[in-house]
C-alpha cells in the first residue's frame, strides 16, 4: 500500500476519511459504495500494533457484514466466545451470552483496509492529516505536504487523534473523574482467566477484562478510577483490583500497559463538511466489546450523509442525530451496568444469587448488544 503523497491528485476527491481503524474503514467502504471517489489515510504504517480489548459484540459483527466487510473478520482469524465470567470480592459466576468474536487488531485493521481497497477506496498508510479549516485538510508524509479540499471530510482517528487538534469547534469536554482506560496484550492467559470466556473482575476502583485472542495471546483491558492509577501506577492499579477478589497480580514486568485517558468525553459530532465517527466523535465508558461495535454500527450509516454533503446539502446536524438514535439506548444500558460494576458488594450479592440459579439465562444474554 503506497504512502507517497506524490501519487495523489490534489483535486477530485469526493470524500476523505482520516483514520483506518474499524470506524474509518467501514465509513470509507459505505461512502465508496455510493459511487463517491474516496480516499482513506492513516498516520501509522500498516500493519500496526493496536492495544485494544479485541472484542466485537454481535451487533458489530452484523453491521460489518451489512457493510460488506465481514470477510475481514474471517481473514483475521476471529474466534467466537460465548461465555462471560464475572468476579467480584471472590465470588465468581459464568454466564451464557450471545457469541462475541475476539480478534487481534493489527491483523483485523489490515484486513479491513485491504477490503476497502478491493471496494474502490484509495488507501494511504503512513500519512497524517490535519484540518486547516472546515473545508481544507493538510496531508503529511515525512517532508511531503499537500492540501486537499474534498467534498466531505470524515474524521475517525480515535481518542488520541490529532486531525482536529487545531480546531476550537471540536474541543473535547472531558469528565475528569471518569475512569481511565488501560490495555495490554499478553502472551499467556492471566491466572484468573477462564478458557474460552471473557473474564471481568470488578472492584471499588474499576474493572479489568481479559479475552482470548486467536493464536494464543490475550487482550487485557481495564477501566480504572484516576485516583487509583495516580496512587499505584497502571500495573499496580490493575493488581489492586485483582487483589480485592483474592487474585494474584498480572506479570507486570513483562507487560507494557497503554492508556487512553478518561473514558467519558464528548464534542461536536459534525460541523460544515466535517463528520466525526467512532471514538473521535465522543466516548462513553463501554462494556467489553461495546466501543468497537458502537463505532462500526454508526459508521455503517454514514454514506447518505456524506453523499448529501458532497451534493451541497447541509447534513451535519442530521448526522449527529443519527448517531444519537443508533447508540443512545445502548449507552444508557452501559452506564447502568458500569455503575453496578463499580459497587462490588452489590455485584457480589448478585453473583451469589446467580450461583444459586436465581439469575435467568435471558438476563445475561441481554447484556450483549445483539442488534443495532
Amino acid at each position: 500500500m503506497a504512502s507517497a503523497l506524490s501519487s495523489i491528485e490534489p483535486g477530485g476527491w469526493d470524500a476523505l476519511v482520516v483514520g483506518a481503524g474499524p470506524a474509518g474503514c467501514v465509513a470509507a467502504a459505505s461512502i465508496a459504495a455510493r459511487g463517491l471517489r474516496t480516499l482513506l489515510v492513516d498516520r501509522a504504517a500498516f500493519p500496526r500494533p493496536k492495544v485494544c480489548g479485541g472484542c466485537l459484540a454481535p451487533a458489530g459483527v452484523a453491521a460489518l457484514d451489512d457493510a460488506g466487510l465481514g470477510g475481514a473478520l474471517r481473514l483475521a482469524g476471529a474466534a467466537p466466545v460465548a461465555t462471560l465470567r464475572l468476579i467480584a470480592r471472590g465470588s465468581s459466576l459464568s454466564l451464557p451470552i450471545r457469541p462475541y468474536v475476539t480478534v487481534e487488531r493489527a491483523r483485523f485493521d489490515a484486513a479491513l483496509a485491504q477490503s476497502c481497497v478491493e471496494r474502490g477506496v484509495r488507501f494511504l498508510d503512513g500519512v497524517g492529516a490535519k484540518l486547516l479549516d472546515l473545508e481544507t485538510v493538510e496531508l503529511r508524509a515525512g517532508d511531503e505536504r499537500i492540501s486537499l479540499r474534498p467534498g466531505a471530510i470524515v474524521v475517525a482517528d480515535g481518542l488520541g487523534g490529532a486531525a482536529l487538534s487545531g480546531r476550537p469547534e471540536f474541543r473535547w469536554t472531558v469528565k475528569e473523574d471518569s475512569p481511565v482506560g488501560l490495555g495490554a496484550t499478553l502472551d499467556a492467559p492471566p491466572a484468573h482467566a477462564g478458557p474460552d470466556a471473557i473474564t471481568m473482575v470488578c472492584g471499588r476502583g474499576g474493572y479489568v477484562g481479559a479475552a482470548p485472542l486467536p493464536g494464543g495471546r490475550w487482550a487485557l483491558a481495564a477501566a480504572v478510577t484516576p485516583w487509583l492509577v495516580r496512587r499505584d501506577g497502571p500495573a499496580g492499579a490493575i493488581d489492586s483490583l485483582l487483589a480485592e477478589s483474592g487474585l494474584g497480580p498480572v506479570a507486570a514486568g513483562a507487560v507494557r500497559f497503554r492508556g487512553v485517558g478518561n473514558l467519558t468525553r464528548r464534542r461536536a459530532a459534525s460541523r460544515g463538511r466535517v463528520l466525526l465517527v467512532g471514538d473521535a466523535s465522543g466516548y462513553v465508558q463501554p462494556l467489553t466489546g461495546e466501543g468497537m461495535s458502537w463505532a462500526i454500527a454508526c459508521a455503517a450509516r454514514i454514506g447518505p450523509y456524506a453523499e448529501a454533503i458532497v451534493r451541497g446539502a447541509d447534513a451535519a446536524g442530521a448526522w449527529g442525530r443519527e448517531c444519537s438514535r443508533t447508540l443512545g439506548v445502548r449507552r444508557v444500558v452501559c452506564r447502568a451496568v458500569c455503575a453496578a460494576a463499580a459497587r462490588p458488594r452489590v455485584l457480589d450479592a448478585v453473583l451469589r444469587l446467580g450461583a444459586l440459579g436465581a439469575v435467568p439465562g435471558w438476563a445475561s444474554r441481554g447484556l450483549c448488544w445483539g442488534r443495532a
